[in-house]
């Protein structure tokens, strides 16, 4: 399954690459202009869901609450919004299909436990977000086992293996920890993000590899797989 992606600040769709969301500028998508035009779009193409990131809550300058909301409407989108505690959950509990708990933004071990106690494991996303082949978390405290465990208590909907450092660059590199993470959460679906290309997609399928969140490609209209 293919998940398209798209990125939020200022209430219009962005594109970047690496992580430097201080770069980011206006995305140039086959898909529309606009958020809900994409999100149009990409639900007549086929797509059954949508990651949207809201960078502006993420960095705490901002929220994109009101558009996302309206996006949901259109298709159930898989929100990344900076979650770190179970009242940012409540927060988010109208305006998304799903949400995303990402290790970028996990600030305690009993934060992350709360959520995944007192959410229906099926709205869950565990992002586990890689920067310069290491794992990328608010605290350095916890690590990837303990992510790991969790994991295969809680069962969540799926888990997105993100490499930032890759994110608008078409380029993959296929790091042993990816594999390691796949290797010790058998029951849980992965979806692999961060510079996907076609030739990736291929790769990774001879691996069993079939689940992907694709931006840059999508947008420029040369993914040739269908959504």
């Amino acid at each position: 399954m293919i998940i398209p992606v798209i990125d939020l600040m200022n209430g219009d769709c962005v594109s970047g690459k690496s992580g430097n969301r201080s770069t980011y500028t206006h995305l140039e998508s086959v898909y529309g202009d606009c958020p809900l035009d994409v999100a149009h779009n990409l639900r007549e193409d086929g797509a059954r869901a949508l990651y949207v990131a809201d960078l502006d809550r993420i960095e705490k300058v901002g929220d994109n609450s009101d558009i996302i909301s309206q996006i949901n409407s259109v298709i159930p989108v898989v929100l990344d919004n900076g979650i770190s505690t179970i009242s940012d959950i409540e927060y988010d509990e109208n305006i998304c299909s799903y949400y995303i708990l990402a290790t970028e933004t996990m600030k305690s071990m009993d934060s992350v436990k709360q959520i995944l106690k007192k959410t229906p494991s099926k709205r869950i996303v565990i992002s586990i977000d890689i920067k310069n082949n290491q794992l990328l978390i608010a605290n350095n405290e916890i690590k990837l086992d303990d992510i790991i465990s969790l994991i295969n208590i809680y069962k969540p909907r799926a888990i997105i293996i993100l490499n930032i450092s890759q994110v608008g660059t078409k380029q993959q590199d296929n790091n042993e920890l990816l594999y390691k993470i796949i290797e010790k959460t058998p029951h849980t679906p992965h979806y692999i993000a961060g510079g996907i290309t076609n030739e990736s997609i291929s790769d990774y399928k001879r691996d069993n590899i079939d689940n992907f969140l694709i931006g840059t490609i999508l947008h420029e209209g040369k993914l040739e797989n269908k959504l």
